[in-house]
């Protein structure tokens, strides 16, 4: 298990952090890398999405569908993949690795 330092107050400082718009139309792809110690916050406020993760050697991997207005937190090191079910709008928050 990986410890997770991150608090809620040090997510919204701004530091090591980047907030930017989610803006996908239907069937679009955006691939999202997370690194070791960082963190990736997806939150839909129109439309759906899917959110994969393939892992090596065979090992299952991960596919959720994200509901409206509630946050997804990745925070396992690895590429995600988020697919478009529909017109798509929502917001991205990347924390990167760093001291709080």
């Amino acid at each position: 298990m990986i410890p997770v330092n991150f608090s809620v107050v040090g997510l919204l400082s701004g530091k090591r952090t980047d907030v930017s718009a989610l803006v996908l139309l239907r069937g679009e792809t955006l691939m999202e890398h997370v690194e070791e110690g960082a963190m990736l916050v997806l939150m839909l406020v129109r439309g759906s999405a899917t959110v994969s993760r393939s892992r090596a050697e065979g090992l299952a991997g991960i596919h959720l569908t994200p509901r409206c207005m509630e946050p997804v937190w990745l925070t396992s090191p690895g590429t995600y993949t988020l697919v478009a079910r529909d017109y798509t709008v929502g917001v991205r928050v990347v924390r990167r690795r760093g001291d709080a």
